[in-house]
């Protein structure tokens, strides 16, 4: 199959992300990466506080008219990212993109929504 590189006008985008069926499915990658990821996060303590607090997110863009879901950490696992990435006194943990890359979704950075 061959993939189609043209760029999708911003409003057809915001049209479809807005439609009850892409959404469901949507969600459905989203909780799939969540699970994946709980999955290869690694767990110091019997609690897995790290695995247990994977989140999905609905987020709409009111600017781009864009619904889309994000999945992270919750509160009680701000420290995701530390692990995902590594600190200067510890290797990098990667969880969550390789869930991500796995099931074809994009890794969001900073201000990219």
């Amino acid at each position: 199959m061959e993939v189609d590189r043209r760029r999708i006008r911003p409003e057809v985008l915001a049209a479809l992300s807005q439609v009850p069926e892409v959404q469901k499915q949507v969600r459905h990658v989203a909780n799939a990466i969540r699970r994946d990821a709980g999955r290869l996060a690694p767990k110091r303590s019997k609690k897995g506080t790290l695995r247990r607090n994977i989140e999905v997110e609905r987020v709409y863009d009111p600017v781009t008219r864009r619904v889309s879901y994000l999945v992270g950490w919750g509160q009680k696992a701000w420290y995701g990212w530390l692990v995902e990435a590594g600190t200067e006194d510890a290797l990098p943990r990667p969880h969550l993109v390789p869930a991500a890359i796995a099931h074809g979704a994009v890794a969001m950075r900073g201000d990219q929504r």
